[in-house]
């Protein structure tokens, strides 16, 4: 009998090593398939038909610069992970298109993009002007528009809808979850040291409820973006501030104006030109650039990729001069290989290099952060002076948000310039322990033991003694003193002039130019002109310096690659909790001292 089951349980075995082998056979099948489509179609090259329509259609979040995501992390994660587009990309497919005889004709199909700041919004629009002013014209057409998709829709001479679409203006600001109930509840105490009355990072934990200095700092910034929104809408579309405000406001009263139909009411608020269907824009823009298939009533135009991927094979007559632009997107942390964190190491390893580099005569530091670690910002800070000591220009470029340790960074630069929509300064300092002394007792446990100093006496399990208290509120005192002569030093101001638009607080762009805590206000091409003005450049090329990508990691996000996912408000709320997870594991920092902008977290996108 014996002998029989173990004949039963071998025959399994087999079986299922049969089906394991299966199953690798199948996987390794599959990634052959696609690196041969992926050989097959760069083999192919692009031909850009004459008099054609160049199709700007991004898929996904408009970023600074793209990364890639862990392999492993992006198979086992359940929160959704959207497509990333480089802004640096889609602005050189229109400045190339602006030059280029063959395309006449910009088409935005916006439909796919899924998120863009702002300060995007403002940097694609003055592009698209640049190429109107050729003579050329900028066509949008969407099924229905976001507010992100049409603050760039706006900059085309028209827009056209589907009959069925709509466009929502609905404004900026959000909610966050706090958990001071919560944490009560279960007894855990935090223990918060920071300075800075609008440092509101650690509120979350320690209220129910924003504070009010917190929601005052907030409704200025969110209306000072919204009214900078507006402004760029009423130009674009040749319309009165109001209203464009009523709109937005009362757009049920305009709904209802209108019968009901989101389309027509957009319509009679002059948001769009035209109610047409996908095959009647065809047979419009047909006019002016002819099909590419009369059969299939394909218009003659070329997607933008694979426009740069034909123009880019050109020859390219570059100067021996460099101003290297380094990417500096997402939270400061010391180390770590998450793909939306500013690692100190790898950005210091970039920084000698531009550093050791002759050939690179100047450094454009583009900034899109929310800050982070205190040491990992003074870190990079550090290195960037070391460079600018050797004779290289440093400029600060801001982007999205450079706020807290993302000013940090930037604050002994030789020149800033920013966006008018960035959120930037949040000149603050936190610390933070959680302790879970009490929670314990709560269910019989109890800590005991001999220490020969308090400091030894505090920790997760203990709590903090007051000895220890004194010394991280001390620290973060002396670290918040350091934040404010640093910005003293580089800006060129008083301690007390920066104390006085400090604490905390964040402005955007503009308020912070009127403060004197940017230089000029605009995108990263005036940074660059303004790095070669320091360092009298008359010709010179941009060169992107990026960490070395491993090419295994390269194919597997390739075959991962994401896709938007739809999720219910109960699968948004888990996301919710486990973004605040996450952000809390960013906190390396070894002193638990940070420099981080809370309403910037809610300005990073999906």
């Amino acid at each position: 009998m014996a002998d029989q089951s173990s004949g039963v349980l071998a025959r399994i075995g087999a079986g299922i090593t049969r089906l394991r082998n299966f199953c690798i056979n199948i996987l390794f099948l599959a990634i052959l398939v696609a690196l041969s489509l992926g050989l097959i179609n760069s083999c192919q090259r692009t031909e850009i038909p004459v008099g054609a329509a160049l199709v700007i259609n991004p898929h996904g979040a408009i970023v600074e610069s793209a990364t890639l995501p862990d392999p492993l992390q992006a198979l086992i994660s359940t929160a959704p992970r959207v497509a990333q587009v480089e802004l640096g990309v889609l602005l050189e497919a229109i400045h190339r298109a602006a030059d280029d005889p063959d395309i006449v004709m910009i088409l935005l199909d916006l439909d796919e993009l899924t998120w863009a700041a702002p300060a995007h919004g403002q940097r694609l629009g003055e592009a698209l002007k640049g190429f109107r002013e050729t003579g050329k014209q900028v066509v949008a057409y969407g099924h229905s528009f976001s507010q992100a998709q049409y603050h760039i829709a706006s900059f085309a001479d028209a827009i056209y809808m589907h009959p069925m679409g709509q466009v929502v203006l609905d404004g900026f600001g959000g909610y966050n979850l706090y958990f001071s109930e919560l944490l009560e509840k279960f007894d855990v105490n935090v223990h918060v040291y920071r300075v800075g009355d609008y440092k509101s990072a650690v509120e979350p934990l320690q209220r129910n409820d924003m504070s009010p200095d917190a929601r005052m700092a907030a409704e200025v910034l969110y209306q000072s973006i919204w009214q900078q929104l507006l402004q760029d809408l009423a130009a674009n579309r040749e319309l009165a501030l109001p209203a464009l405000q009523r709109y937005s406001d009362h757009l049920g009263q305009a709904l209802k104006a209108a019968g009901g139909d989101m389309a027509r009411a957009a319509l009679e608020a002059y948001l769009v030109d035209e109610l047409m269907t996908a095959d009647q824009v065809n047979a419009r823009l047909a006019d002016d650039v002819g099909y590419q298939d009369t059969h299939l009533m394909e218009v003659n135009g070329v997607d933008y990729l694979g426009y740069l991927n034909a123009r880019q094979s050109q020859p390219n007559h570059e100067s021996e001069n460099k101003i290297a632009v380094l990417v500096a997107q997402g939270t400061i942390v010391n180390e770590g290989r998450d793909d939306e964190v500013v690692t100190a190491d790898a950005m210091i390893k970039l920084i000698r290099q531009a550093r050791r580099d002759p050939a690179i005569k100047a450094v454009v530091l583009r900034v899109d952060s929310p800050g982070g670690s205190q040491l990992a910002s003074e870190r990079i800070r550090q290195e960037l002076e070391l460079l600018q000591l050797t004779g290289k220009p440093l400029v600060a470029s801001f982007g999205n948000r450079a706020a807290s340790g993302g000013y940090w960074i930037a604050s002994t630069a030789d020149a800033i310039v920013a966006e008018p929509t960035t959120i930037t300064g949040s000149i603050g300092i936190f610390s933070y322990l959680t302790t879970f002394e009490e929670t314990l007792a709560r269910y019989g446990i109890h800590a005991d033991g001999v220490v020969t100093t308090p400091l030894r006496g505090s920790g997760m399990l203990t709590g903090v003694s007051d000895g220890m208290a004194q010394v991280l509120q001390a620290r973060v005192e002396h670290g918040y003193e350091q934040f404010i002569n640093l910005v003293a030093r580089g800006r060129r101001m008083t301690p007390d002039a920066v104390e006085a638009v400090a604490q905390g607080r964040v402005w955007s762009g503009e308020m912070a130019h009127e403060l004197g805590l940017v230089d000029a206000l605009g995108g990263l091409p005036l940074a660059l002109q303004t790095a070669a003005d320091q360092a009298g450049l008359k010709t010179w090329s941009e060169l992107r310096l990026r960490s070395p990508v491993d090419p295994r990691a390269a194919l597997l996000a390739q075959l991962l690659s994401p896709v938007q996912m739809q999720t219910d408000d109960i699968s948004n709320l888990g996301h919710q909790f486990a973004e605040v997870v996450t952000r809390l594991r960013r906190f390396d920092d070894p002193n638990h001292t940070y420099v981080l902008c809370e309403p910037c977290m809610q300005w990073s996108g999906p």
